[in-house]
C-alpha cells in the first residue's frame, strides 16, 4: 500500500478532510519523486548558492567577503582573481552610493527644517500683527500644514489679502541659505 493510502485509513474524520489530506500527501509524494529531491538536483543547488571559486585551490564560497578573506590569508602572494575584484568594486560602489543617499536626506532633512523655522517666524509675526489671538494655534497650523506651504499660503491670501507674507519662497530661500 500507498503511504497516502495509509495515511487517509489511519486519520479519516470526515469526507473532507480526508480529500484534503489525500491532496497534500499526493502533493508531497509528487515532490519527493519530482527532481527537487533527486541527490543530483540538490547538490546543483547548493552550488548554486556557493558563487565564487577560488582559482587556486578550487574551494567555494558564499559570498565575496569570505571568497577575499580566505584569499588574502590563503594565497597572499597572488594577483585578486577578476571575479572577486569585480565583486569588490561592486561592493564598493553600492555603499559609495547608499552613503550618498544618506548624505542627500540629511541635507533636505537640514534644509526642511531651515524653511520650516522661517515660515514658524514669519507666520507668528503676522499673526502678532493681525490675528494676535491665533498665536496660541501656530504649533497646530504648522503640523497641519507641514510640507503643504503653498496651501497654506493660499489660505492666508484668501483670509487676509494681500497683506499675506510670501511663506514659501520665502522659505526657500532661508533653506539656501
Amino acid at each position: 500500500r500507498s503511504l497516502v493510502e495509509r495515511y487517509i485509513k489511519v486519520m479519516v474524520r470526515g469526507n473532507a478532510k480526508a480529500k484534503c489530506q489525500a491532496k497534500r500527501l499526493k502533493k508531497l509524494e509528487a515532490e519527493r519523486k519530482s527532481q527537487k529531491s533527486d541527490p543530483k538536483a540538490l547538490k546543483k543547488a547548493r552550488e548554486k548558492h556557493l558563487g565564487y571559486t577560488c582559482p587556486e585551490c578550487m574551494a567555494r564560497f558564499p559570498g565575496s567577503k569570505m571568497y577575499y578573506e580566505h584569499f588574502c590569508s590563503r594565497h597572499p602572494k597572488k594577483p585578486l582573481p577578476a571575479d572577486l575584484q569585480r565583486a569588490l568594486d561592486a561592493e564598493r560602489e553600492e555603499k559609495k552610493r547608499i552613503e550618498e543617499e544618506k548624505a542627500a536626506k540629511k541635507k533636505q532633512r537640514a534644509m526642511n527644517l531651515k524653511k520650516a523655522a522661517y515660515i514658524r517666524e514669519t507666520l507668528t509675526k503676522f499673526y502678532e500683527a493681525k490675528a494676535p489671538d491665533k498665536v496660541g494655534n501656530i504649533d497646530k497650523i504648522m503640523t497641519k500644514y507641514d510640507g503643504k506651504w503653498e496651501k497654506l499660503e493660499n489660505g492666508l491670501r484668501k483670509t487676509y489679502g494681500d497683506d499675506t507674507p510670501d511663506l514659501v519662497a520665502g522659505g526657500n530661500a532661508a533653506a539656501n541659505r
